[in-house]
């Protein structure tokens, strides 16, 4: 009977223990497809970059799908458009209705008229210049001199007489340095459109030239980006002979300046802007900036960037960890609601408000987190916390870098479809002539003009922001 009662208690003790381990198998199963789970999704993540960093078949494109897409086409209410009425007549065409196409009567009546306008380009066929200017011996001043034209773009005769004009050159710069065709192609285009034949080699020696000519314009650019109250800046990868390097952009509302150096440091951005800027810096994160601050610049992060961060920082956490990055997330949305209310609000509401949110991020700063990449974020935003909502202090000063990165785009285009660069002197032009023909297409200005005065004869410097904005230039 003793031995009965003792094994029946060991039965008991068996039994608590496999229950127990049951229990505990439940949850390393339930863990452990939790892992599975994130680790195929990783995995997914991971196999998606390493596509993206090997082709760009599609460089725009979502990898969320927005749940709720706003309607094609322009808001419920606004204003139909459709193309404007030329303002000039070359040729007027009449098609008289005399018989009925149906029938062959000619009994017609109430008889109404339809306009049409077809805007249609002529066929262009190159326009030749003769140009003769004469040479002579000057008994007084006991040398040679040679008359000039303004529609000369160089002094070259005998082999080196037949020159290409501004408006070819213009044009083959323009799509070359703003649009990124490659000099091939742009070569072709002249010749089948325009009856220009010219080699591509000759395009790439010419645009060297026509930089050089263009100097002056692109420091006059520089200077005023440097006297600018706001500045946006982003770089991306280049290369110079197989070299790594960096093609910089600082665009302001008015202008935009490229340059392309070896380094991806603030002592580029110092020696674009000067070491007394005065303005204020609008940039990414990129930790090499941070130098700038100990040289007294006044800098303000992108909120994009930092919400693209958190928001795929909360995708792939789970339970808990996921928490802080959607606090980021949540706050900074709260950023840019404010931000866009500001003439909305009045200005007591809008202080408020905006104390609110300072309050806010500082308890959500305040913290720790066991979470490596939670605290690693926490500490970003913790270095750079008076970067964070100047939005919301000065109207001029966006919340987000978008300025710079779409005047970065059309850089990223010729990257892709025309290469970097063979030499720093093929560089610095490409930085030269891009700068100038982006500014000119912000400001409605023709590329081809500035490049004729570039090549008259004996031509100053011209002077490109008296040109784009009159006597003085804004800011």
């Amino acid at each position: 009977m003793r031995r009965t009662r003792a094994l029946e208690a060991e039965n008991r003790t068996l039994r608590e223990e496999a229950d127990g381990l049951r229990r505990a198998n439940e949850c390393l199963e339930k863990k452990l497809a939790e892992l599975e789970d994130r680790n195929r999704e990783l995995t997914r993540k991971l196999a998606e970059l390493s596509r993206a960093g090997k082709r760009q078949a599609a460089p725009f494109a979502r990898r969320v799908r927005k749940a709720e897409r706003r309607r094609p086409g322009r808001a419920v209410g606004h204003e139909g458009a459709s193309q404007a009425v030329p303002e000039h007549i070359d040729e007027d065409v009449r098609a008289p209705l005399v018989t009925c196409p149906c029938c062959g009567g000619d009994e017609l009546d109430e008889i109404r008229e339809h306009e049409q306008y077809v805007v249609d380009i002529p066929p262009v066929q190159q326009h030749v210049r003769r140009i003769v200017t004469e040479s002579g011996y000057c008994r007084r001043c006991r040398k040679r001199v040679r008359t000039s034209h303004p529609g000369q773009v160089s002094t070259a005769h005998g082999a080196a007489k037949v020159a290409l004009g501004p408006r070819v050159l213009g044009l083959a710069a323009d799509l070359k340095h703003r649009y990124g065709m490659a000099y091939r192609d742009t070569a072709d285009l002249l010749d089948k459109y325009f009856g220009v034949r010219v080699t591509h080699s000759a395009l790439v020696h010419a645009s060297v030239r026509l930089a050089h000519r263009g100097q002056a314009t692109y420091a006059a650019l520089v200077e005023h980006v440097r006297s600018s109250p706001v500045v946006h800046t982003d770089d991306t990868g280049w290369r110079i002979d197989t070299d790594s390097a960096w093609l910089w952009v600082f665009a302001t509302a008015e202008v935009t300046v490229y340059v392309i150096a070896r380094s991806r440091g603030s002592d580029v951005v110092v020696s674009t802007l000067g070491e007394d800027f005065a303005g204020r810096l609008v940039s990414d994160g990129l930790p090499a900036l941070d130098a700038l601050d100990a040289r007294g610049y006044r800098r303000s992060q992108c909120l994009g960037h930092l919400l693209r961060r958190a928001s795929e920082m909360a995708d792939i956490q789970i339970r808990g960890a996921a928490r802080f990055p959607l606090q980021v997330k949540g706050l900074l949305q709260e950023v840019f609601a404010l931000r866009a209310l500001r003439d909305e609000l009045a200005d007591s509401t809008f202080a408020r408000r905006r104390r609110d949110l300072e309050q806010r991020l500082d308890r959500l700063l305040a913290g720790h987190s066991t979470v490596a990449e939670n605290e690693r974020l926490r500490r970003h935003l913790r270095k750079h916390r008076d970067q964070l909502l100047v939005c919301l202090y000065e109207p001029s000063v966006e919340p987000t870098n978008n300025l710079a990165e779409r005047e970065l785009r059309n850089a990223v285009i010729v990257r892709k479809l025309g290469g970097c660069h063979r030499s720093d002197a093929h560089a610095q032009a490409h930085a030269a002539l891009a700068s100038v023909a982006q500014t000119a297409h912000r400001r409605g200005v023709d590329f081809t003009d500035l490049v004729t005065v570039w090549l008259m004869p004996g031509a100053e410097p011209l002077d490109l922001l008296a040109l784009f904005f009159g006597a003085s230039p804004p800011g």
